[in-house]
Order: structure tokens, then C-alpha cells, then sequence
């Protein structure tokens, strides 16, 4: 998700800040994991659970870093001096509300919960297509994740069931994390991609919205059954639609279940 706030920079704009070490931590546990469950090296419900958690910091990060990117492109200077394009964990939101939530929410409920957020500068973005593509580079980034792990589920061979497994409930992860994001409730990123080209009356109602949006999903994801169900059957397709067998889902389940 994408917050659009004003803020001050400060005037540093170093385009190059490199990569954080956090995130290059992430990546490699999410790597030593993936290596030692296929190859046999760990087993039981932690180590599934471990690379399934690690695998989604992993994907929010880029999820986020998209959004900054294209928006640092697009005329926001201030995002470098934010750290956005440092892929670090640390800067995308309140540790609580942009990892540890959807966290939960992922675990108690198999949904991709969106829980990071950049601060960006509307008025720095020109014209419609700017903020509009600001918006989906996020998406996007969840699709290159998504893809990613289709592929390596397709390479792992047919003999590491537990691989395929862990691996196709992660990809579901990011299977319903995509079409959550891209609903156009405000507070998502398919609002946010559409907000330009709505009415100033509607931008105003949508804008206040957007402000209850994390209240608003999570008593839906609380209290409405139909919702949760919905949307982990359109993303259950989606992932079937790329090969990978709901019955390695049904089993990654079982296996990243600590209880």
C-alpha cells in the first residue's frame, strides 16, 4: 500500500543508497531455508513456517519498493532521503501494523494481508499517469514475487513434496496479497491507481475512507465470512491457473501449522 502525505526532505536526493543489509538477510534465511527443506536437512512445522513468514517480509519489501521506485521516477526527490529504495523492512511502516498484523492475519486466516506503507508526495507526481503508475508498481512487484515462486515450484522436482508444498501455499500468500491490493476499496492500491481520474467530490469521500481502510479489512476479515472465502477462492484459481496443485496448497498448510 501506498500512503500519499506530504513531507519535508530536507533537500537530499542521493539516488544510490544501496541495498540494506536487513533485506539481504531476509533474502539469504529465505534462501537457507528453501535450500534445507529441499533438501531434507529440516523438517516439522517451524521450518515451513519460518520460510513461509520470511518469504512474505521478503515480498512486502519489494511490494513497497515498487511503489517508492516508480514514485522517485515519477518526480517525488524525497524518497532516496526516506530509505524507501533501500529495501529495509525497518522503513516501510509502524513494525506492528506493517508486519506483525499481517502476520497474524496471514497465519490465522491463509490471507495475504497488506501491511507495509510508503509516505509519498502527491504533488510531486505529474499529471494522471504518474500516481496512477505509482499505485501498480506495488501490484506489480507482488506479480514478480508470485511468478518467481510459480517458477521454482515448477523446477523443484515431483520427489520434494515438501518443497512443492511450502512453496505453493507461499505462492497463494501472494496470490491473494495481489488480489486484495487490487480491489478498489480506498486504502488499496486499486483505489489509489484509479483516484486521478475520479471527481474531486469522490477523491474527498474516497480519502477519508482511506484513512479507517486498515479497521474496515480487518473487521471483514473478522467478521465476514463470505469475504475471506471469496477471495481465497479467486486467488486459489489464480494460482491453479499457474500450475501449481491446490492439493500442495492443502499441504502447505498443514505443515506451516504450529498448533
Amino acid at each position: 500500500m501506498q500512503q500519499t502525505t506530504s513531507r519535508e526532505t530536507g533537500g537530499r536526493t542521493d539516488p544510490s543508497p544501496g541495498v540494506s543489509v536487513n533485506f539481504l538477510l531476509v533474502a539469504l534465511l529465505v534462501c537457507a531455508l528453501g535450500f534445507a527443506i529441499g533438501g531434507g536437512l529440516v523438517e516439522g512445522s517451524g521450518a515451513a513456517f519460518a520460510f513461509v513468514m520470511t518469504s512474505w517480509v521478503l515480498g512486502l519489501c519489494l511490494h513497497e519498493f515498487g511503489h517508492a521506485y516508480v514514485a522517485w521516477r515519477g518526480g517525488d526527490t524525497g524518497v532516496p532521503a526516506s530509505g524507501y529504495l533501500s529495501l529495509d523492512p525497518r522503513r516501510y511502516g509502524d513494525p506492528v501494523a506493517s508486519l506483525v498484523l499481517p502476520v497474524v492475519f496471514t497465519i490465522l486466516g491463509g490471507i495475504g494481508f497488506p501491511g507495509g506503507a510508503v509516505r509519498l508526495d502527491p504533488q510531486a507526481l505529474r499529471g494522471r499517469i504518474w500516481p496512477m503508475a505509482v499505485a501498480l508498481a506495488g501490484p506489480a512487484m507482488t506479480l514478480v514475487c508470485l511468478l518467481g515462486l510459480v517458477i521454482l515450484y515448477h523446477l523443484s522436482g515431483e520427489d520434494s513434496t515438501t518443497l512443492r508444498a511450502v512453496l505453493a501455499v507461499t505462492a497463494l500468500f501472494q496470490g491473494t496479497a495481489l488480489v486484495l491490493n487490487l480491489m478498489p476499496i480506498p486504502g488499496l492500491d486499486g483505489y489509489a491507481a484509479l483516484r486521478p481520474w475520479l471527481p474531486g467530490t469522490w477523491q474527498a469521500l474516497g480519502d477519508a475512507g482511506a484513512r479507517h481502510a486498515g479497521l474496515v479489512l480487518t473487521a471483514l476479515f473478522l467478521f465476514s465470512g463470505a469475504f475471506s472465502r471469496t477471495l481465497f477462492r479467486v486467488s486459489l484459481r489464480l494460482v491453479a491457473e499457474a500450475g501449481i496443485h491446490p492439493a500442495d496448497v492443502v499441504a502447505g498448510y498443514r505443515l506451516i501449522r504450529l498448533w
